[in-house]
């Protein structure tokens, strides 16, 4: 999932927790009502942030600045209605889960770190008497403040459970992004792979034929395409010769020539047997003549490498996209274009 539209979703927490600060929290401890100011503020604050994050503004300072005030809104509470003895605790091991989702690993152990160096301090003032004990709390509770063993120990299982919990879900979330990382790699390779002629290690026929037909579609805006058929000459011979082991190496000769031949926009690609196709976009008539002439000749010099006496060359037929024209119609021109190239002896361009 995206970074930025995860770290939108879970910022809606933050709303709930104002929502439940500004109605629920007075409802249950009516003197906090005095104080729903600061969940008003709090969700002002959300509000920015929610614009932040749709801006994609202040990148990776923004969840954690947004996680220390999270975790300052949380202490605000628990002080408020008595930190050693409130279930709302717990929301601090939420927002450790929930911070650990939309920052680093590290940065939420950090912020962790902070929320519980947070509660412990406000344990630590309330039992040396800095801070009162529960004041928005219910007066039976104010009556028992927690004593120094009490409130050491309570400091002490949070942060050791806030630490721990947040380390562990930190870990699980880096290698579930880990895994899902090397499971996008793993899909675009094999998509790779079903577009690939494995042998030349060119684009098959399928990839060809879409190619063709977006080249088509772009007819329409003013940009031709030229398709060149490449048939070669005598290469049964080279099979029947010297066998077909060596007959797959100057098909990969081939292939590499037809590589070093192209454009990076260009799309080569092996057809079929010992066919090749190549489209070329933004190519008219007379681009499309020098750049078939420069692929008979490549495939020539293969030849000449691997039977100088009586070299393998290619048949090349050129067909120029026309209005109207469908994928089998120019593969068609080009074919009967490299047809005839052959029967006038090959080694040449027709088209």
């Amino acid at each position: 999932m995206n970074s930025n539209k995860l770290a939108f979703g879970t910022a809606w927490v933050r709303f709930l927790l104002a929502a439940c600060g500004i109605w629920l929290v007075p409802l249950l401890y009516p003197p906090m009502t005095a104080h729903r100011w600061v969940f008003v503020a709090y969700a002002g604050v959300a509000i920015v942030e929610q614009f932040l994050i749709w801006r994609d503004i202040a990148g990776p300072w923004r969840p954690f600045l947004g996680g220390i005030l999270d975790m300052a809104l949380l202490t605000f509470i628990v002080q408020r209605i008595g930190s050693s003895r409130t279930v709302i605790v717990a929301l601090y091991f939420v927002a450790g889960i929930v911070n650990s989702l939309v920052v680093t690993p590290r940065m939420g152990v950090v912020l962790s770190s902070i929320g519980a160096a947070m509660y412990s301090s406000v344990v630590i003032m309330e039992v040396r008497g800095v801070l009162p004990f529960a004041p928005d709390g219910p007066a039976w509770l104010q009556s028992r403040s927690p004593d120094a063993l009490e409130g050491f120990l309570q400091a002490f299982m949070v942060t050791v459970l806030l630490m721990f919990c947040t380390a562990i879900v930190a870990t699980l979330i880096q290698r579930i992004n880990r895994r899902e990382n090397q499971l996008v790699v793993a899909n675009e390779r094999l998509a790779e792979l079903s577009r690939q002629d494995p042998l030349t290690k060119l684009w098959n026929r399928r990839h060809i034929l879409s190619h063709i037909e977006q080249g088509l579609a772009w007819l329409n805006r003013g940009r031709p395409m030229a398709v060149v058929m490449i048939d070669l000459d005598q290469f049964k011979r080279v099979n029947d010769t010297r066998g077909h082991l060596e007959g797959d190496q100057v098909l990969q000769s081939v292939a590499d020539a037809l590589r070093r031949s192209t454009r990076e926009v260009d799309v080569a690609g092996r057809y079929g047997g010992d066919e090749f196709v190549i489209v070329l976009p933004d190519t008219n008539q007379e681009e499309g003549r020098v750049a078939g002439n420069r692929f008979v000749t490549a495939i020539r010099e293969v030849g000449m490498k691997f039977d100088p006496e009586r070299p393998m060359t290619a048949s090349a037929g050129l067909s120029i996209a026309r209005p109207g024209d469908t994928v089998e119609v120019v593969l068609k021109r080009a074919d009967d274009f490299a047809y005839s190239a052959k029967g006038k002896g090959g080694n040449r361009l027709c088209g």
